[in-house]
């Protein structure tokens, strides 16, 4: 039930953004979530260049298809019920046979990926 709310309450600032900036993330949100959620995830690492889709793309996409959406070598991402901290250590540190990217990524960018798969929506 609360992911569910958290879900609705999600929607509902895509949606408001999306009126607010006149841009066309309606249909974005009802076609590919993974964009919606990169583009709030980049939205809020502007100023560091983000582009989180890509990231995921080129570290976590082997194991984790369709950008978290599914499941494949590792867990599907989307939906997660882990706290944000639980995935920033996870990615940080790795969970075996996950490997940890703490020497390979900056801070930010590992809080950029853990805020993107906790803006996956449970579908």
């Amino acid at each position: 039930m609360l992911q569910k709310t958290r879900l609705m309450r999600f929607a509902a600032s895509v949606l408001t953004s999306a009126i607010a900036l006149s841009t066309p993330l309606i249909t974005l949100a009802a076609e590919d979530p993974t964009e919606v959620a990169a583009a709030v995830v980049d939205e809020k690492y502007s100023e560091q260049g983000s582009d989180v889709k890509r990231l995921f793309a080129s570290r976590c996409s082997w194991c984790h298809q369709g950008y978290g959406m599914r499941g494949a070598d590792g867990p599907r991402l989307a939906g997660t019920d882990k706290s944000r901290d639980i995935v920033i250590e996870t990615i940080a540190k790795g969970k075996s046979p996950m490997p940890g990217f703490r020497k390979q990524l900056k801070p930010w960018q590992i809080e950029s990926l853990a805020d993107y798969i906790k803006a996956l929506p449970d579908e």
